[in-house]
């Protein structure tokens, strides 16, 4: 039998009617909103089973008035059969600052840069992950930055810092961090002795 997006979406229903929550069909895509505690028995079948054999990507949705607040999605693809199929589990309850989400990379080792950067702009964190850190804001940030509930414009730094986002009340712990360099403003130079126009990292003369 061939498989196809409607298929699968048949047979998971057939198979795990106590993993799924509920199916959509929109404008031909396919998506399967899964309990979190059955994702990865859901995953190992889709790979082996049904050859959705690339994940091309893990990301998530903030819905902060809803319980629970965050969709993780994951978008999955069968080379052989020429399919895609969505996947979505929702997590975070109110109140919870980091909710937690099996991590598929022992099924998709490709998952493994996906969830570190939805962890780190969203905190939504995946347990047995190997390596579970930050991977593009510095390693000490506090917050994540898309989240709904953070600021568009970021938070202010007083000087020398420039660029970063971490709010005055709250100890950064980044003392360190600056998006100088030696071709651009001094460490310790304040804004009102340079071109106002000059952007972090540019060189001066390029400003003026």
């Amino acid at each position: 039998m061939a498989i196809t997006e409607i298929s699968t979406v048949e047979m998971v229903r057939e198979k795990f009617p106590q993993a799924v929550v509920e199916t959509s069909d929109y404008r031909g895509e396919q998506t399967i909103v899964l309990k979190p505690e059955h994702l990865l028995t859901v995953c190992a079948f889709l790979q082996k089973s049904l050859r959705y054999n690339f994940l091309s990507t893990v990301t998530a949705v903030d819905w902060p008035e809803r319980v629970p607040r965050f969709d993780v999605v994951y978008h999955l693809l069968s080379i052989p059969e020429r399919c895609q199929l969505r996947l979505k589990v929702r997590v975070g309850q109110r109140g919870e600052e980091h909710p937690a989400v099996p991590s598929v990379t022992s099924i998709w080792p490709s998952a493994n840069w996906y969830e570190r950067e939805v962890y780190d702009l969203f905190g939504i964190t995946f347990t047995g992950h190997p390596n579970l850190q930050r991977i593009l804001m510095p390693m000490d940030w506090t917050t994540h930055p898309l989240r709904k509930d953070y600021p568009l414009s970021g938070f202010d730094l007083p000087e020398p810092h420039w660029g970063g986002q971490v709010p005055y009340d709250v100890d950064p712990g980044v003392g360190s961090q600056t998006l100088r360099t030696p071709f651009s403003r001094e460490l310790n130079e304040s804004r009102d002795k340079v071109n106002p126009g000059q952007e972090p990292g540019e060189p001066k003369d390029k400003a003026l």
